[in-house]
């Protein structure tokens, strides 16, 4: 997420618990002021969503044109199946690996009717990444949604990115003790909803779990209960037990998954990060260790993936460290299981031409899994133009692209020509990603 959103969504949050609005935990609101122009929603710069009904407008096909933005110079953007697991977290350091890479490029596993069971190279896409930002779920507005997974696939896209829980405020839900509740019924009819507008679309959903925003002054009270379900062993737990293991059971071969993402840029709450409160390195690893291994123990056959926000984190090329290698997972987790099955990291040009997936080949981060950059603008980023930048990964051995937003800052339709552009020139493998 581009870093000038955070700020805004920061400053909205404390708008919105200072007016007592809210989804009755603390918080709140937030979100992007950009309008989908083919969205039947907009969103306001506090967070809230209006909706409507889809105005009828034509869908556009692979085949139409759309305007172009601009230059995208702007700072950027959890055991086991009911098994408690070994907390080894701790306050200091962190373990990373090194990874052997590979240029050549490799299949990204993508759902059929049955789950996932189908290959697709590229994951072709978008980030949704909410429609009304921590609150899409118990009771989703599906008739948005609708309209954004129709444009995704009639520009070639295949897979959207999706914010669950993000700062917590609505779900999971605590108990008085701090433990996570039981999974309400409600909660799962949530996602299945939107998994269902998804498969009916014909893409499939990469489900982001959490974000930094977990710690950030826009989850309000609920903050600490965050900071406890990542640090406390015993709520990591709960947490484990009685709200992801279920989900992931009864999501299990639900059509129109893809994936389920840990985190979302977990490291702008650490120490290097931006975060309004702060946790470990350590702890978002053991977290992403755990939570890993709990969503294939429920189900093997789904991917599991993590949303670093630079190549700082997720490789170890020119001095950089890979925190979530399948060595540094383990170490810190202490779970087998518990590793990523492909890398997903973020780009934009605040990060710094070091981290720039427009400068550099997949090849380049030496990295031993398949790698989709989850968040980047498509518009003119280090001399590849906008309309390349799809295609400009594609050529260059990256296994997905998923551009920021369709509602927010770089808003649709800016990634439509992009990915137009790269399903006309290989529709039979991007087209095939289902």
């Amino acid at each position: 997420m581009p870093a000038y959103t955070r700020s805004r969504l920061a400053l909205a949050a404390v708008v919105t618990v200072l007016s007592g609005c809210g989804a009755g935990t603390g918080d709140s609101g937030t979100g992007d002021g950009g309008i989908g122009l083919d969205s039947a929603s907009s969103s306001s710069s506090d967070g809230s969503t209006s909706t409507g009904t889809d105005s009828g407008s034509t869908l556009p096909g692979p085949d139409s044109s759309s305007s172009s933005g601009s230059d995208s110079g702007s700072s950027p953007g959890s055991d086991a199946g009911g098994v408690t697991a070994t907390d080894s977290g701790s306050d200091t350091g962190s373990t990373s690996s090194t990874d052997s890479g590979s240029d050549a490029k490799s299949d990204v596993a993508a759902p059929s009717e049955a789950g996932r069971s189908a290959e697709c190279s590229f994951a072709s896409g978008l980030n949704v990444a909410w429609v009304n930002f921590a609150n899409d779920v118990p009771n989703p507005d599906i008739a948005t949604f609708n309209t954004i997974f129709a444009n995704a696939y009639a520009a070639g896209g295949r897979v959207v990115r999706w914010w669950f829980h993000t700062n917590g405020t609505v779900t999971p839900g605590y108990q008085s003790n701090g433990m996570v509740q039981n999974l309400p019924q409600s909660h799962i009819n949530g996602v299945k909803s939107i998994l269902a507008a998804a498969y009916a679309a014909h893409v499939a959903l990469n489900i982001s779990l959490w974000s930094f925003d977990m710690l950030q002054a826009n989850a309000g009270a609920t903050h600490a209960q965050n900071l406890a379900l990542l640090q406390d062993t015993n709520i990591r737990n709960s947490y484990i037990n009685n709200y992801l293991t279920p989900l992931v059971t009864a999501l299990k071969g639900t059509p129109g998954l893809y994936s389920y993402e840990i985190f979302n840029e977990p490291e702008g709450m650490t120490a290097t990060g931006w975060a309004t409160y702060r946790t470990t390195e350590a702890y978002v690893q053991t977290c992403v260790n755990q939570f890993a291994a709990a969503i294939h123990a429920a189900d093997p056959t789904v991917l599991v993936t993590n949303g670093s926000q630079t190549f700082d984190y997720c490789s170890n090329a020119k001095g950089k460290t890979n925190y979530y290698s399948d060595a540094a997972l383990r170490a810190a987790g202490g779970m087998q299981n518990g590793t990523l099955d492909f890398y997903e990291v973020h780009y934009y040009t605040s990060n710094g031409t070091s981290d720039s997936c427009f400068k550099n080949p997949a090849s380049y981060w030496g990295l031993d899994k398949k790698l989709v950059m989850g968040e980047f603008f498509a518009a003119t980023t280090d001399g590849v133009t906008q309309d390349d930048t799809y295609t400009y990964l594609y050529d260059n051995g990256y296994n997905g692209a998923w551009a920021w937003s369709y509602e927010s800052d770089m808003a649709w339709p800016s990634m439509q020509v992009p990915m137009q552009d790269l399903y006309s020139a290989q529709k039979s493998t991007v087209g095939s990603c289902r």
